[in-house]
Formats: structure tokens, sequence, C-alpha cells
């Protein structure tokens, strides 16, 4: 149940994010300097907090390095979704994302971890692949080609692959350098966060100088909202509670991530629904869980997830010999 909650939290994130922009009250990097960087702090917060409960040393995954790689990845992700929100629906957004995720992991594995990825699990990627296309076209290859000539929609995707590429390195990052530590996902969080939050502000005082000065108090409230809530309290709650569930709990309740944004967004931002978005999304998911299913359920603790977007199916992948 708490688990669903902080899924809800991070779909409307994106949500929260798109109304920021169509009510013009903040602009993309305003948003994400400030959101991520209330989000570090507010991580930082809670680790420290429960740092000094438990008295241990503090559970870094490796030198000033480590981090800083990490922080690359999760700048390309902070800056891709956000910019790509300004482009395309939440919808469309939350789709593409989730649905590209799972490519991206299993080829960046292959390469980066050395692991190997079945038949069944390339299956499960065209499946969604081919979901997300219907969910992209809306069931019309005719208006999808013409929207590619005269719209937005190259740039907005071009961003979201951007931020997931980033989102997905970063996950892998994760379980390379994570830790069995206490704590250590929040903390390696809270400091990537951190570090890939500096040169936002910079990009923020050079393309946006006004961007601070133009928030209003609603503006604020929803950027208070989607730093602390989110993106903060929302990965406290979601690596204290990966203890408890087991890796098909976890990937089974991670895949309504899009449906809870889909929902929220037609509800909040009144975007269009249509039987070629539900068509899109049930395939975008199936394939998926075809990707992801392990077949029998272990403990996730056994080898902690740094970042929402680890597939579970990578937990039982076969290591290349060297």
């Amino acid at each position: 149940m708490i688990f669903g909650l902080v899924v809800v939290a991070w779909s409307s994130a994106t949500v929260a994010s798109k109304h920021l922009y169509l009510a013009h009250l903040a602009t993309p990097f305003t948003l994400v300097a400030c959101r991520f960087t209330l989000a570090s702090f507010t991580a930082l917060t809670i680790f420290g907090i429960n740092h000094r409960r438990r008295a241990t040393p503090i559970p870094f995954v490796g030198g000033w390095k480590t981090y800083l790689l990490g922080g690359s990845f999760m700048i390309a992700n902070m800056i891709g979704f956000n910019t790509a929100i300004l482009y395309i629906s939440a919808t469309i957004g939350g789709l593409v994302f989730f649905g590209i995720n799972p490519v991206l992991m299993l080829v960046i594995s292959y390469f980066w971890l050395g692991t190997r990825f079945s038949r069944r699990q390339m299956v499960g990627v065209a499946i969604a692949l081919s979901g997300m296309l219907i969910v992209i076209s809306g069931g019309d290859l005719g208006k999808l080609a013409s929207s590619f000539e005269t719209g937005n929609l190259p740039l907005g995707l071009g961003l979201m692959l951007i931020g997931a590429l980033g989102w997905a390195f970063y996950g892998l990052w994760g379980k390379r350098y994570g830790s069995l530590y206490p704590g250590a996902g929040l903390l390696s969080t809270g400091i990537n966060q951190l570090i890939a939050v500096i040169p936002v502000w910079g990009l923020l005082w050079w393309l946006e100088p006004q961007g601070l000065a133009a928030l209003n108090l609603e503006a604020w409230l929803f950027i208070l909202y989607v730093g602390i809530v989110p993106s903060g309290i929302g990965f406290a709650v979601y690596y204290t509670l990966l203890k408890e569930l087991r890796v098909e709990q976890a990937a089974t309740i991670q895949m309504l991530s899009p449906v809870f944004t889909t929902a929220l967004a037609i509800f909040f931002l009144g975007e269009p629904f249509s039987l070629a978005l539900l068509v899109g999304t049930i395939i975008l998911l199936g394939g998926i869980r075809i990707c992801t299913y392990l077949g029998s359920a272990q403990p996730i603790a056994a080898e902690p997830i740094e970042a929402l977007s680890v597939s579970p199916s990578l937990e039982k992948s076969e290591s290349i010999p060297k």
C-alpha cells in the first residue's frame, strides 16, 4: 500500500511539472534546479537523522570519481526528462520513458556489466516497443509522420531518450557500485542529486536569468511538492520498503507508474484518452512484464536496486565468461 503511494507520488511529479509549463509558472532549468536542490537536501537530511540513530560508519560507495560518474548520469536524466515534458504530453512522456527503459537497461548492462539477456526478454522488448509506437502515433502512422515534420514531437522524444539513457545508466551505476549497508542507497541518491544540480544552476543563470524572479506563490508550492515529496521523501520510503518486498512485488507495483501518470494527466490536465492509448498501454505493460518476469520470487534485499529503473530481470542475469 505504502509502496503504491510512493509510485503515485512519482507519477504526480510528472503531471505537476507539466502543469507548471502549461500555466507558464516555471521554466525548465528553474524547475530542475529548485526541485532537485530541495530533493537532495531532503534525502541527505533524512539519511543524517537515521544515521545518527544507527551510529554506524557512513556507507560511501566509492571515491569522488564514482559519485561524479553517478552525478553525470543523473544530470542527463534531470535535464532530458524535464525539458522533454515541455514539448510532449505527460501521458506520452511517462509511457515512453517507462517503455524505453528496459531496452536501454538490457543493452547497456550487456556491455557494461557483462550480463546476458534471453530470447524471452528480447520478445518482451519488441512487444513493449510496439505498444509504445501505438501510444505515440495514436494508432495513425500517417499522422505520426506528419507530426515529425511540423510539430515538437521529435524534439520531445529526443530529449526523453536522453533522460531515459541517463536514468538507465544511473540505475546500472547503482547496481555496480551499490552497497548493502543501511542507508547507502538514499545517501548515494542525495549526493548524486547534489552533484548533478550544481551545473544546472549555472545553466539557469545563463539561459534563464529571470527564472527565479518570475516564480509566484503557486509555482513555489508546486516546486516544493515535487522537490520534497516525490523526489526526496519518496526515495527515502522506497529504499526502506525495498527490504520488505520481493522482486516480483516491486516490479508489479512499479509497472503501475505510467498508468498512474496517464490517469492523473487525463484528470488534472485534461489530456485526451483514446482507444489507441488504452491498447498501446496494455501492450507496452505486457511487454515489460514479459521482459522482467523471473518465474519465482526472491527477496529484493539480496541485491539492492539503487534506482527505480533497475530491471529486476537483471538480478538473475548470467555473467559473460571473461
